[in-house]
């Protein structure tokens, strides 16, 4: 364990934990050894001091500690999450995102009813696709090489051009250059997941994880927004387009918090860069990929999988519930909303049981529900509702389209949704828990790259699917991948071959080597 040396400066007491860190010295024999051969005292206070002026010991993460977590009740990990103030600001810029991207799920009826084709609305989703993967690949290079917290806030600025486009255009290049805007996001966006990352105490990841998704619960706020309108008379067109551009108003501003009240972090420390910046990019992302296949195998292959197939289902599902199955507008953004209220307790209590039993019992369990959704979804065809007719017409009277509770539909999309925010909360504690923190700016990336690569192919052929024969083949297909997924993920383990301690050794064992 990395000794903890307090130096009493007359002046103040600084904190040497993060400087000892990030030098490689271990004890105060190593530390008077390093300040006699490498810098007189002097310089080392004036190192120590511009440490102390710019990065709080709120920013400092002790995982030596030998406190046990796994005691802790979800409401002290909470606390000692939050305790983090710089964190905490951080989270609440995420939370205004989350509330509003609950929009995206809209996209698909919002592009049909002011007169996109089901085909071109495949080609605008894949040619976001497509940027978004290429922005990724870049992401990760950028968010380990440049300022974190910047790039954090230029994803908002970004987001928020392109969701006020939406909001003031139905023309399709507009449409098309707005959708390009919210794909170069991406180049900027793993910065601010890494700058979040990189303040966590791993052993607290899932409930820190967690607590990302509970900003989706501030969803409700625009999909009560969107009862309303559309009960007042409203269109639909209308509605998304007030919507769209307050959100965008909402992430300018939360653009501007990030870069106004957010600290800066260094940069990690890596090994000398050598030749030019493209060489050196490559190097580091085939480095970057090496780890990712040496760390979880078995774990690209289902996220790329479930990618395609997820794909499938987002485009097809609301357009079938909407065409197939004659439920409203109305009645589709009351599913959505219903789900959301269940979805986010569910999330917050996974988070702290992965934290302490781990994930791959959760991950078979969760997983195990998507096709047993979906199978429902297609059943709905044949069985609408599964109450009795005297209860649907009793609920309508309280609440106009409240019947949809009853509904196989709503029980197929809610489970859906549920195990996916679910799904996606494991996958990102896995990589929260399981990466060295120097790389994980590029791991987040390279990540996503595997799962834009495969979500890109998927908008134009369901595209073309939906535009032949409707919604049903689409589930069909959705059905059999999800089926083999969770055979893979029953049979083999997705767990990281390698522990995070070994590759962070490894790390800090090429710095010390500059």
């Amino acid at each position: 364990m990395r000794d903890t040396l307090d130096i009493n400066l007359s002046f103040k007491r600084i904190d040497l934990r993060y400087f000892i860190t990030h030098t490689n010295i271990y004890n105060k024999t190593d530390l008077q050894k390093y300040t006699r051969h490498r810098l007189r005292f002097y310089e080392l206070i004036l190192i120590m001091d511009d440490i102390q002026d710019n990065i709080t010991t709120e920013t400092i993460i002790d995982e030596t500690k030998e406190d046990d977590v796994s005691d802790l009740s979800w409401w002290q990990s909470v606390k000692r999450v939050l305790a983090n103030r710089n964190w905490a600001i951080y989270l609440g810029t995420v939370w205004i995102y989350s509330s509003m991207s609950v929009l995206n799920q809209y996209f698909t009826l919002y592009f049909r009813d002011i007169g996109i084709s089901y085909i071109m609305v495949g080609i605008i989703l894949s040619l976001m696709f497509v940027v978004n993967m290429i922005g990724t690949f870049f992401a990760g290079y950028i968010a380990d090489n440049y300022d974190r917290r910047n790039l954090s806030a230029i994803t908002m600025l970004v987001n928020s051009i392109g969701f006020t486009m939406l909001a003031v255009t139905t023309d399709m290049t507009a449409i098309t250059i707005a959708i390009v805007i919210f794909g170069l996001s991406s180049f900027t966006g793993t910065g601010g997941q890494a700058y979040s990352m990189e303040q966590i105490d791993r052993r607290l990841g899932g409930v820190a994880n967690s607590l990302f998704t509970l900003g989706t619960t501030w969803g409700l706020v625009p999909l009560f927004l969107v009862s309303i309108l559309l009960d007042m008379g409203t269109g639909f067109v209308a509605t998304m387009q007030l919507l769209l551009f307050s959100a965008g108003i909402l992430f300018l501003l939360s653009g501007i918090i990030r870069l106004s009240k957010l600290k800066k972090l260094p940069r990690p420390e890596r090994a000398k860069r050598e030749g030019s910046i493209i060489r050196d990019f490559l190097s580091e992302n085939l480095r970057g990929f090496r780890l990712l296949f040496k760390v979880f195998p078995i774990f690209v292959i289902i996220i790329g999988l479930d990618a395609f197939s997820d794909a499938f289902y987002r485009f097809g599902s609301l357009y079938f519930v909407n065409e197939t199955l004659a439920f409203t507008i109305e009645e589709i953004n009351l599913m959505i909303l219903i789900t959301l209220i269940f979805s986010v307790p569910l999330t917050l209590w996974l988070g702290r049981v992965f934290d302490k039993r781990g994930g791959r019992g959760i991950t078979i369990a969760v997983y195990a529900v998507m096709p047993l959704a979906v199978g429902l979804l297609i059943l709905a065809q044949q069985i609408p509702y599964i109450a009795p007719v005297e209860w649907v017409n009793s609920v309508d009277s309280v609440y106009p389209g409240l019947s949809v509770i009853f509904s196989l539909a709503f029980i197929a999309t809610a489970l859906k949704a549920i195990n996916d925010t679910l799904w996606f909360s494991i996958l990102g504690t896995y990589i929260l828990k399981s990466l060295p923190r120097p790389d994980l700016g590029k791991m987040l990336s390279l990540t996503m790259v595997v799962v834009m690569f495969f979500i890109s192919f998927g908008p134009i052929p369901a595209g073309i699917i939906y535009e032949l024969w409707q919604g049903l083949p689409l589930l069909y297909i959705v059905v059999i991948l999800n089926v083999f997924i969770l055979i893979v993920l029953i049979t083999k383990s997705i767990e990281p071959r390698v522990s995070v301690e070994e590759l962070e050794r490894e790390s800090n064992n090429k710095t010390e080597a500059i």
